[in-house]
């Protein structure tokens, strides 16, 4: 599996070209980008160009890139502003050399089967700019929030453009057990957000709860195991939301990062 760092994970008011250096100089392989940080030159396809050339220049890949929203049991205007960003991300992230896109279920309850459908759209897009996207289901959702509705969506979805983002955080906080670990193949996996939470009722939990890999309770080690012998090999990426590391400076931030990945990747 590669090593990964989501950019998020050293705070936000880093921009993208300094987090691409930092994660680098820390020895990721990979990057997570978000594409609102591009968006806000207010030139991202021009900027694009700048970040596909720091990227070759570190010698670190782009893995992922954060996120599209509004696109599940959407209807009317809503539905057509996702899918006008949709497009216009999808666009960025081929442009990037980006070849996923994490796209966020939505809140609430709904058919299952709608939802495949709203994904497969979205992935027919994806699929014009030769993009993937990997459905992330969230563990504080009423319905689409753990790994087997996930999974179920993406499967019943049946496109060769759609795969499952499983994070760690997620998962747990949405009621899933480790074994579960075992369903998806490693075909059916995008990527992986890894992530960790301290002793306590994940139930309860928020994002910011989430510390760094190998200093909470999660049972990491073993759930990479399983994902391991189903096939996956792809990126680990770390995303921590943690106002104690968006404080540390950067570099600081960044090599903990990649340290808890290494000790449980095994």
């Amino acid at each position: 599996m590669r090593t990964c760092l989501n950019l998020i994970t050293l705070g936000r008011g880093l921009g993208t070209l300094e987090g691409i250096k930092t994660a680098a100089a820390a020895g990721f392989e990979g990057v997570g980008l978000w594409a609102d940080a591009i968006e806000q030159s207010g030139r991202p396809l021009e900027h694009a160009g700048e970040i596909a050339t720091a990227l070759a220049d570190s010698g670190v890949a782009a893995e992922e890139m954060c996120y599209v929203a509004g696109w599940m049991w959407s209807e009317g205007q809503e539905l057509r502003d996702a899918l006008e960003t949709i497009r216009a991300r999808s666009e960025l992230a081929a442009a990037l050399g980006c070849p996923l896109i994490i796209a966020c279920a939505a809140g609430g309850t709904g058919d299952l089967q709608t939802a495949a459908e709203d994904f497969r759209r979205i992935c027919d897009i994806g699929a014009q700019f030769n993009v993937s996207f990997a459905l992330e289901y969230i563990g504080m959702l009423e319905q689409v929030k753990d790994l087997k509705t996930g999974l179920e969506v993406v499967r019943l979805a049946d496109h060769p453009n759609g795969k499952l983002l499983i994070d760690t955080f997620h998962t747990f906080r949405g009621g899933s057990r480790v074994e579960e670990f075992d369903l998806p193949t490693g075909a059916e996996v995008g990527l992986v957000h890894i992530n960790d939470a301290p002793e306590g009722n994940v139930l309860q939990m928020a994002d910011s709860d989430r510390v760094m890999p190998g200093d909470g309770v999660f049972p990491l080690s073993e759930a990479l195991g399983k994902l391991a012998a189903g096939g996956y090999g792809g990126a680990l990426s770390v995303e921590v939301f943690s106002q104690r590391w968006w404080d540390a400076p950067p570099q600081q931030t960044a090599e903990k990062a990649l340290e808890g990945l290494r000790s449980v990747m095994g």
